[in-house]
């Protein structure tokens, strides 16, 4: 067996585990979909498989906002069960964001079981079974740019390099599942850090978004003369501004300590 083939065969299982939870309409499954095809596509450019990892993004870019969307909603809920709208205002929203759901609902599902998934689990089929040589060092090098990358403190950066650290961590976990299939884990204090920043961004940028999409609503209440939910509304937005600062000084606090600490396999090679 060639090097590679472990590696795409995780793949191959993940995506189609995926694809399946996405066929049954499970819960968080349009957005597992999303992870396992952003892990091809980092897998894909470490390993030079250009074509693989374009195909990858382009059905990503096709769930991403049923994905995001499904989120929000679930968001909805909790803040209705909070207390933090009234009834009425989130019963209205609701609604919205249910048609909204449905629009996107057929488009979601040809990403999720159309021709060019089809396509792509070919292709890593194929990958799995013939794999190449020379994916060690190619993940290693990968690995070790993400981590020069996250080995910079975030202290004082603003919300765009913050998109790209999470951006940078996410991929980081990709290259060290890719190696940990090929027998060569990260070192403990490494995985820990790089998910405590996955997690602290990840929250960050959920609420960035659901504030984006509330903003959204507001604007169209108030188009629509609904005076009272727009208000209700600006109270929800300014209260989420507490827990979105939270998050954002943990993640700074999480890359200060990223910051302290150089590469294991860079020293080991210093």
């Amino acid at each position: 067996m060639k090097e590679s083939a472990p590696v795409w065969k995780a793949r191959v299982k993940s995506l189609e585990a995926a694809r399946k939870a996405a066929r049954r309409g499970e819960p968080e499954a349009i957005r597992e979909l999303g992870h396992a095809l952003h892990h091809v596509r980092v897998t894909a450019r470490a390993l030079g498989r250009r074509a693989v990892a374009r195909g990858a993004r382009r059905i990503a870019r096709a769930l991403a906002r049923q994905a995001q969307l499904a989120t929000d909603r679930r968001f909805l809920e909790r803040i209705g069960r909070l207390g933090f709208l009234s009834p009425d205002a989130v019963t209205a929203l609701a609604a919205r964001w249910e048609k909204q759901a449905a629009r996107g609902a057929r488009r979601a599902a040809r990403a999720a079981d159309g021709p060019r998934i089809q396509r792509l689990r070919r292709r890593l089929e194929r990958l799995a079974r013939k794999g190449s040589n020379g994916a060690i060092p190619r993940l290693e090098k990968a690995r070790q740019r993400l981590e020069a990358t996250l080995a910079r403190s975030l202290e004082g950066r603003d919300d765009a390099a913050l998109r790209r650290y999470r951006r940078a961590a996410v991929r980081a976990r990709c290259i060290a599942e890719d190696l940990s299939a090929l027998g060569l884990p990260p070192a403990a204090p490494h995985a820990a850090r790089e998910a405590a920043l996955e997690g602290a961004l990840g929250q960050w940028n959920d609420l960035r978004k659901l504030r984006r999409r509330l903003l959204e609503s507001r604007e169209e209440a108030e188009l629509r003369g609904s005076v009272t939910q727009a208000a209700e509304i600006e109270h929800l937005l300014a209260a989420l501004e507490t827990p979105i600062g939270s998050l954002r000084a943990a993640a700074v606090t999480a890359s200060r300590r990223s910051a302290q600490v150089v590469p294991l396999r860079r020293a080991a090679g210093a």
